[in-house]
C-alpha cells in the first residue's frame, strides 16, 4: 500500500466519523513514512479533539517541519498551544501563519481570540476588524470583537456588533446571550428579558442562556416573584433534572441511586466544607466571602476551596491562604468536576454564585456531595431539589411568604444572611458633604442594570420635592457615551436637568471608589434589586441608606442589612414611604452628622459587622444539616 492510498483510506474513515480507525490509518502511515504532513496534521486533529495537546502539537511541529509554507498547519498549532494554556507560543506561532498568509480571515480571527485571552483587548480588536474585512459575514468575529467592546464600556458599539452576528447568523447562541447581558448593562431591562426569551426558544438547550435570563427576570418590576419561581422550576425540568445520581431527602419509591457516600458519618466530627465560586477575586461578593473563610473555626470546618474562573489576584491569594485546601475546578467538565469533588469527600458543597456569570449550577445537578447549600452571590434559590439548603434570614425571607418559591428548604440565620468587614485600611469617613457644599447629594453606586423607569421617576421625584439637592451615579455603563446621554435624557423628562447630575464611571481602584462616598450625604438603594455591596460600603463609609422593602427576597435585602445594623426606620414600605423617608433625613443635618460621625461603630458593633459571630451561626447550621442527614439515614 502506498502513502497515498494509506493516507486516502485514513481520510475516508476520519470523515466519516469513525476517529479511531482513522487514527489508527494515520499511526499506521506515520510507522512508514514520520514526515507525511497531512498525516501529521491530522493525527494532530484526533488528538486536539481527545485532549491530548502536547502529542498534537508534536505532530504539528512535524507537519510544519515538511511544509513550512503552509499557514493552516502553523495555525491549527497555534490553536492546539492556545488549549494547553501557552498562549505566548500561540500568539507567535499564529503571527507566522498570518504573514504566510495574510489574507486568511480564520486565522485573523484565531489571533484575536489568543490577544483577548492574553489581554491585549485593543491588538485583538484590530484582528477581529481584520477579518471582518477579509470576511464581512463571519458571525463570530463580529460576536467576539462585541465581547472586547464590552470589556472596554464601550456597551453601545458592543450592541451593533451582537446584532450584526446575530443577522449574519441567527444560530450562533453567544451573541444572543451577550447581547441580553449587554442590554441588561445599559439599563434597557425589558429589552434584554426579550432578546434572552426570544433566544432561549431558538436555543431550548442552552443552560447559560436560560441562567442569564433567570437573572434579568429580578431586575424588573413586572415580574412578580411566583413568575420568577416558576422560571426557575422551568430551567430545572429543561436542564438538570435527571443527572442527580443521589437524593438526600430519597424517598422508599424513589428510583435506584449510585453508590452511597464514602464520607465517614460521625455526628461530632469536623466537616469538610467545600465552596465553589468564580469570585476568589477582587469582586463584590468576595468582601462576604473572605471574611467568612477568616473567621471559621477551624476545629469545626476544613475548609477546601473550588474556583471556577481562571482569575487571580491579591484577594484570591489571601482567600486560598485561608482555606485548608485549594482546588481549580477550571477546565473541568461538570462530570469531572463532580468525581473531584466527591473524591475529596466532601460533606457540605456551597454553591456562592447560583445563575450568576461563572457559575456552575449543573455541577450541583450531580450532587458531589451529602448535603448541598446555595449562598450569596446569586438573590434566589436554584430552583433545583438536588440543592437542598439556603442561607437566609427572616428579614429577606419572611416565614410562610417565600418558602414555597425556593426548591431548597430556607435556613434563616438569627442575625442575618451576611456579615461585611470594614478594612482595616479604609480611612475614617470626611464629614457630611452637605456642610461644605450648603447642598443634599444624594446618590447610588448599584449597576444601572437596577436603575429601573420606576426608580429613576421615584429619585426625580426626591430632587424635585428638593431643588437645591443633587444626584451622584456611578456604574461601568457611564464610561458608554450614549448610555450616559439616555440617562441624563430620562432624567430630563422627569423635571431634573444634567447640572444636577453626575454620572461616574469606574475609578482605578477599590481605595479611589470608597473616597468617592465623601461626596454623598444619602444613598438611595434601587428596587425591586437591591444592593448588597454598595449598601455595606456606604455604611462603612458613613453614609445612611434609604431602602424600599419588597416581596421576594432581591427586593429585602437592604431591609435585612439596615435592620440588622440597627437603622430600621430608613427602611420604606411604599414609594411615597421611600421618598419621605429621603426627604425627612435631607432636611435633618444635625441627624446626618450625627449618623455619619457614628455610622461606622454602629456598623462594627452590630450583627452585620460581626464575621466572628456569623460564621459560629453558619457553623451551627452546617452541623444540623449534617446531624439531620445522618438521621435520615446518610
Amino acid at each position: 500500500m502506498t502513502a497515498d492510498s494509506g493516507f486516502s483510506d485514513a481520510l475516508a474513515h476520519h470523515e466519516a466519523g469513525r476517529l479511531a480507525l482513522a487514527e489508527a490509518g494515520y499511526r499506521a502511515l506515520l510507522a512508514g513514512h514520520p514526515d507525511h504532513p497531512h498525516a501529521n496534521n491530522n493525527l494532530a486533529v484526533l488528538l486536539r479533539r481527545t485532549g491530548r495537546w502536547e502529542e498534537a502539537a508534536t505532530h504539528y511541529r512535524r507537519a510544519i517541519a515538511a511544509r513550512p509554507e503552509d499557514a493552516a498547519m502553523r495555525n491549527n498549532l497555534a490553536c492546539a498551544l492556545e488549549e494547553r494554556g501557552r498562549g505566548a507560543e500561540a500568539i507567535a506561532a499564529a503571527r507566522v501563519a498570518l504573514a504566510l498568509h495574510p489574507g486568511h480571515a480564520d486565522g485573523w480571527f484565531n489571533a484575536g481570540n489568543m490577544l483577548t485571552a492574553g489581554g491585549d483587548l485593543g491588538a485583538a480588536m484590530a484582528a477581529y476588524r481584520r477579518a471582518i474585512r477579509l470576511d464581512p459575514a463571519m458571525a463570530g468575529a463580529h460576536s467576539n470583537l462585541g465581547d472586547a467592546h464590552r470589556r472596554r464600556g464601550e456597551l453601545s458599539l458592543a450592541v451593533l456588533s451582537y446584532r450584526t452576528a446575530i443577522r449574519l447568523q441567527p444560530d450562533l447562541p453567544q451573541p444572543v446571550v451577550n447581547l441580553g447581558e449587554a442590554l441588561k448593562d445599559q439599563g434597557r431591562v425589558t429589552e434584554a428579558i426579550a432578546i434572552l426569551q426570544d433566544g432561549l426558544e431558538r436555543h431550548p438547550t442552552l443552560p447559560l442562556l436560560h441562567s442569564n435570563l433567570l437573572l434579568a427576570l429580578h431586575y424588573s418590576p413586572l415580574v412578580p416573584p411566583e413568575v420568577i419561581a416558576r422560571a426557575h422550576a422551568h430551567w430545572n425540568e429543561r436542564h438538570a433534572r435527571g443527572l442527580e445520581r443521589r437524593a438526600a431527602f430519597a424517598t422508599p419509591s424513589a428510583a435506584p441511586f449510585a453508590a452511597p457516600f464514602a464520607n465517614d458519618r460521625d455526628p461530632a466530627r469536623r466537616l469538610r466544607v467545600g465552596y465553589v465560586s468564580p469570585d476568589f477575586c477582587d469582586h463584590a461578593c468576595a468582601g462576604f466571602i473572605e471574611p467568612l473563610l477568616r473567621h471559621h473555626d477551624r476545629e469545626a470546618v476544613e475548609v477546601v476551596g473550588y474556583p471556577t474562573s481562571p482569575r487571580q489576584d491579591g484577594t484570591t491569594e489571601r482567600m486560598r491562604r485561608l482555606a485548608d485546601a485549594w482546588q481549580p475546578l477550571t477546565g473541568l467538565d461538570e462530570d469531572a468536576a463532580a468525581r473531584r469533588i466527591e473524591q475529596d469527600r466532601i460533606d457540605i458543597l456551597v454553591d456562592l454564585a447560583g445563575h450568576t456569570a461563572g457559575g456552575r449550577p449543573l455541577l450541583f445537578a450531580r450532587r458531589p456531595a451529602p448535603i448541598q447549600v446555595t449562598w450569596l452571590g446569586y438573590p434566589d434559590g436554584t430552583g433545583m431539589p438536588a440543592v437542598d439548603y439556603r442561607l437566609t434570614d427572616a428579614i429577606a425571607d419572611p416565614p410562610g411568604e417565600t418558602d414555597g418559591w425556593h426548591a431548597e428548604r430556607l435556613v434563616r440565620l438569627p442575625d442575618g444572611f451576611l456579615a461585611f468587614e470594614v478594612g482595616a485600611g479604609i480611612a475614617p469617613p470626611a464629614p457630611p458633604p452637605v456642610h461644605r457644599n450648603g447642598f443634599v447629594t444624594f446618590g447610588s453606586f448599584n449597576t444601572v442594570a437596577k436603575v429601573t423607569p420606576a426608580v429613576l421617576r421615584v429619585w426625580a421625584e426626591i430632587l424635585v420635592a428638593l431643588p437645591s439637592s443633587r444626584l451622584i451615579l456611578k456604574s461601568g455603563a457611564f464610561a458608554d457615551p450614549p448610555t450616559r446621554d439616555d440617562h441624563l435624557r430620562r432624567f430630563a423628562r422627569h423635571g431634573v436637568m444634567a447640572d444636577r447630575l453626575d454620572l461616574l464611571a469606574q475609578v482605578a481602584s477599590s481605595a479611589e471608589h470608597l473616597r468617592l462616598y465623601d461626596r454623598m450625604d444619602i444613598a438611595l438603594d434601587p428596587f425591586p434589586y437591591n444592593g448588597t455591596t454598595t449598601t455595606c460600603e456606604a455604611l462603612a463609609m458613613g453614609v445612611p441608606v434609604v431602602t424600599l422593602a419588597g416581596r421576594h427576597h432581591v427586593a429585602r435585602v437592604g431591609a435585612s442589612l439596615l435592620t440588622h445594623c440597627g437603622l430600621a426606620e430608613l427602611v420604606a414600605g411604599s414609594e411615597d414611604g421611600y421618598v419621605g423617608t429621603a426627604l425627612a433625613l435631607a432636611r435633618d443635618p444635625a441627624r446626618l452628622a450625627a449618623l455619619r460621625l457614628g455610622m461606622r461603630d454602629r456598623l462594627e458593633r452590630s450583627s452585620l459587622g460581626n464575621p466572628r459571630g456569623f460564621a459560629r451561626s453558619v457553623e451551627a447550621a452546617y452541623r444540623t444539616m449534617w446531624q439531620q442527614w445522618l438521621e435520615r439515614g446518610g
